[in-house]
């Protein structure tokens, strides 16, 4: 039998084996809970104490780091100091080398002086010295002059070379400058003689009338091309346009125009396509307005052109019309295949396959204007650089005169023709010069 003992009365009380297993498992609970806090709290103990001592060792680290850093700088502006005091120190042992000398040098003349008056085989003793030192000097400057000449030789040989080169693209420029004032010579000639060969305005509008009528014959030698007479009414020109069959298939009617454009020209060129009979009716005129561009259909079968796209213009409207007379023939109904060409006459689709064909020409013109423009920044930039090379030469060539007193041969290309002359300086100057 099991008992177990109060502890505030001391009554022992039995207990069943039972109740003693589930005595036993409150008291093993009890004993893992509180195993499990002392755990928990020695475990948040040894985080705490690991995250303190973390960050003291950070704090060691940053301040052992800041240490080295201050460490550093004071090594490097110790050395820095030692630095500028050993050159400090050089230079003023070399200038009190050079006072010394300065002193020994008048010093040595005072002597001389004083010793003249003694006796004179000192003096020449002294004089004999003095000249063997002169000698040494000079042997000495000229070697350095010979060392200076040497290298001013081959700088010289490259500067030649360079000067070639320059003189050969200035000569290269010159040429093309040249040429360019020839060809702008030979623009101006051809302007004046277009204007002394036009003469008045009537004349400037035959001329005119004469070229489109020129040009129409060659590039359509099988159409009809006439001419209508001066004082007769209608239009300038009459081209008949015939397949190669040679059936006429239809009419285009041009009138040339040279002075500046008037809205009252379209009226009556309206009027002289309906006594022609003509399909379709051109007006060439040397003054386009801005809002027409180049090409431009105006109303029903009237179109206005530059003269220099009249010929592309020519070439558009006669294949519509030999494809028109072509589907004439195959087929009746002319009033409604009419129709369907002065719909295709002034519907989108032949307006764009005429912009098609003048854009061609348009896009090789950009082309050629951009590589205008492209060649005339190039030859800035060269230019730039050309006279970039020309003043550092002409420095370096004034250094080199300056250093040497001017003993180098000199390049009358970079010369004045009227110089100060230079050479008449002191020679003490040339040889304090040298010194260290």
């Amino acid at each position: 039998m099991n008992t177990i003992k109060c502890k505030q009365c001391g009554t022992e009380i039995e207990i069943s084996a039972a109740l003693q297993g589930q005595v036993k498992d409150q008291i093993l609970a009890a004993e893992h809970r509180k195993h499990e806090a002392e755990m928990e709290g020695l475990r948040q103990s040894l985080e705490q104490q690991l995250k303190r001592e973390t960050s003291a060792a950070t704090q060691r680290a940053q301040q052992q780091l800041e240490a080295e850093r201050q460490l550093v700088r004071q090594q490097a502006k110790t050395e820095l100091d030692i630095e500028r005091q050993r050159i400090a120190a050089e230079a003023n042992a070399k200038q009190k080398n050079a006072a010394m000398q300065q002193d020994m040098t008048l010093k040595a003349l005072q002597a001389d002086a004083a010793a003249e008056k003694e006796a004179n085989s000192q003096l020449r003793q002294q004089i004999s010295e003095l000249m063997q030192q002169l000698r040494e000097s000079n042997q000495a400057r000229q070697n350095a002059e010979l060392e200076a000449q040497k290298k001013f030789a081959a700088e010289e040989e490259k500067l030649r070379e360079q000067l070639a080169r320059d003189a050969d693209e200035r000569q290269r420029l010159k040429i093309m400058e040249k040429e360019k004032q020839l060809q702008d010579a030979l623009k101006v000639n051809e302007t004046l003689q277009r204007k002394l060969q036009q003469g008045s305005q009537q004349n400037q509008g035959e001329v005119l009338e004469l070229d489109l009528e020129a040009k129409l014959r060659d590039e359509f030698p099988f159409d009809a091309i006439e001419e209508v007479k001066k004082g007769a009414r209608g239009a300038d020109i009459k081209q008949i346009v015939r397949n190669g069959r040679a059936a006429d298939c239809g009419t285009i009617l041009w009138e040339t125009k040279n002075g500046k454009w008037q809205p009252a020209w379209v009226g009556k060129f309206k009027q002289d396509i309906r006594d022609a009979g003509a399909n379709v009716g051109v007006i060439v005129s040397q003054e386009m307005p801005t809002e027409m561009g180049d090409m431009k259909h105006l109303e029903e079968n009237v179109w206005v052109v530059c003269p220099r796209l009249a010929p592309r213009l020519a070439a558009a409207l006669r294949i519509t019309i030999l494809q028109v007379a072509a589907a004439n023939q195959m087929s009746a109904g002319k009033d409604a295949k009419m129709e369907a060409l002065y719909q295709f006459l002034t519907g989108p689709e032949f307006r764009h396959r005429v912009e098609a064909i003048i854009e061609n020409y348009t896009i090789l013109q950009d082309e050629v204007e951009k590589e205008k423009r492209a060649y005339a920044l190039k030859w800035a930039r060269q230019e730039r650089a050309i006279r970039a090379v020309i003043d550092n030469t002409i420095g370096m060539y004034g250094d080199f005169q300056g250093i040497t007193n001017r003993a180098l041969p000199t390049i009358t290309t970079l010369e004045l023709e009227e110089e100060v002359e230079l050479d008449a300086l002191p020679e003490v100057k040339v040889q304090a010069s040298l010194l260290p």
